[in-house]
């Protein structure tokens, strides 16, 4: 995970309103999911990008299945299954003194930045990293380029995820975590643009 680039900052700002709902889809289903205004509330508060409409179909697709159904999908993909976690850096470090410490780094960056992780969550969790980058304050911080921590996690743990998606590719969860990984690609430079 070393070495992962330099993020603009700029195009993390703009992207910041869809954060909190990616965080949202990202975790375990509830009412709010279903809420009849969430697919309108995110066509308005989310940026022009390539995946907008992408992120509105899945939206429209998951609010067609009942709660129940939503959490099964998610509990039988999540918590039954163990080829996929949510907690990103245990794909690299599993239960390490290495992931320990990356953890300790992560916590450390939030507090950094006035976030603060309530509840039993690990750091790695990737609603809670969505979090952060809706809430964190790095705004005029000169220690902003830190936040490549997160994108370097997130970068890391979705590869995983998606390496091991084989049969269960067809999974809408799965699906969100692609646009994902597309629409973060954008806030972090190629070789050429840092050239």
């Amino acid at each position: 995970m070393e070495g992962f680039g330099v993020i603009k900052i700029e195009r993390v700002n703009q992207l910041r309103p869809g954060f909190v709902y990616f965080a949202h889809w990202l975790d375990y289903p509830d009412d709010e999911l279903r809420q009849s205004t969430l697919v309108a509330d995110f066509e308005r508060d989310y940026p022009q990008t390539p995946q907008k409409a992408a992120f509105s179909a899945w939206l429209t697709q998951q609010q067609q299945k009942s709660l129940l159904t939503l959490q099964q999908e998610y509990a039988n993909l999540f918590d039954l299954n163990k080829r996929f976690t949510l907690y990103l850096s245990y794909y690299r470090y599993q239960d390490s003194r290495e992931r320990g410490q990356l953890l300790a780094k992560l916590k450390m960056l939030y507090e950094m930045f006035g976030v603060a992780i309530d509840g039993n969550e690990l750091a790695d969790y990737l609603p809670l990293m969505l979090e952060f980058l809706t809430y964190g304050n790095w705004q005029q911080d000169p220690r902003q380029q830190d936040i490549a921590l997160v994108f370097q996690v997130i970068e890391d743990g979705t590869y995983h995820i998606l390496q091991n998606q084989g049969e269960y590719a067809h999974e809408p969860y799965l699906h969100l975590v692609r646009l994902l990984r597309q629409e973060l690609r954008s806030c972090v430079m190629t070789q050429q643009e840092v050239s």
